[in-house]
């Protein structure tokens, strides 16, 4: 019990957090538990959570995505344009677009393992060019309406439970399978830990860094498409906010920016605790500034506290009750 408090307490730390922003959120909003604000808030923690799924293993891989706002940005106004408000499109439309999300995520990651390109610089880049792409594309021009079909994933309902939700706990349990109990995680983690450790041990390093980036671009580029139907019309720089966010869930869920550590079971509650801020600041009058600076305050906590002191002492005073205890 002890060694799992040891291992998993950022996870722990971020799932405390969870509880305590809900309480703390209720007593300043007291409608804030009502059944109908709890989905709202989940409908709007799906988006971080599926945005910062391929951020996530990037993040562990050692490695960085700089390119998500505008590989989102890119798949959403693109499926708008092509679908034209109609839902038929979508057949062939969303395949391509998860298509294109992960052969953005190819070229940044052939340029990071193969190129040794700084992965800061490579996905960075890759999103000033798809910025310009797509203002040069689309002349600043409003995009048509999003399908029905997209609106339902995104805003419809299968009773009382929000569709994106199942989406959201579908790919959740799909990843938390892949990191514990496929190949791939081992090889993700060993990559992450120490990548020279790694490739004279046989990980394919290279293939496991691109499959990363080829992830989080498809991922990307699921999320555009889902928040193209929540918010009814595509829109320039829709996919800015979650730059930010993608890295902080990852980061408070316990994610380390060095690699090697994290989980997404813990960067579900990272996307939780940015959402329920989000409502919280507002009930307490404070602005969108004041936002980020609670932002920062909460990752630079969070991550202190799963720093390797802190993990020293957690595993001193557990050791030294266990010895205690078998005396």
């Amino acid at each position: 019990m002890n060694g799992f408090l040891v291992r998993n307490r950022a996870v722990l730390l971020a799932y405390g957090a969870v509880v305590l922003l809900l309480l703390v959120t209720a007593a300043f909003s007291p409608g804030f538990l009502s059944a109908a604000n709890i989905r709202a808030t989940l409908v709007l923690a799906a988006f971080v959570g599926i945005v910062a799924l391929g951020q996530t293993f990037v993040i562990i891989g050692a490695g960085i995505d700089l390119s998500i706002p505008w590989v989102l940005n890119t798949a959403a106004i693109l499926m708008t344009m092509l679908c034209a408000s109609e839902n038929l499109p979508l057949l062939w439309v969303m395949p391509l677009m998860l298509a294109l999300g992960g052969g953005i995520g190819l070229f940044n990651g052939v340029g990071v393992a193969y190129f040794g390109v700084p992965a800061i610089i490579m996905t960075l880049a890759t999103n000033v060019m798809l910025q310009g792409l797509i203002l040069v594309f689309t002349g600043g021009s409003p995009t048509p309406l999003a399908p029905d079909a997209i609106r339902f994933l995104a805003v419809g309902q299968l009773g009382q439970v929000p569709v994106i939700v199942v989406i959201w706990a579908v790919l959740g349990v799909a990843a938390t399978v892949l990191l514990s109990k496929m190949s791939f995680g081992r090889h993700l983690y060993a990559l992450g830990g120490n990548e020279t450790v790694a490739e004279f041990s046989g990980v394919p390093t290279r293939r496991t860094k691109i499959l990363t980036y080829v992830g989080s671009g498809m991922t990307a580029a699921f999320a555009g498409m889902l928040m193209t139907g929540y918010s009814g019309q595509a829109y320039l720089g829709m996919g800015d906010p979650y730059l930010f966010t993608s890295v902080a869930a990852a980061a408070i869920g316990g994610a380390s920016i060095l690699g090697g550590t994290g989980h997404y079971v813990g960067t579900v509650a990272g996307a939780l605790v940015l959402t329920i801020l989000t409502g919280l600041l507002p009930a307490l009058n404070l602005s969108s500034g004041a936002l980020q600076v609670v932002y920062g305050a909460v990752i630079l906590i969070t991550v202190a506290l799963s720093s390797d002191g802190v993990s020293a002492t957690w595993a001193a005073l557990f050791g030294r009750r266990k010895t205690q205890g078998a005396k």
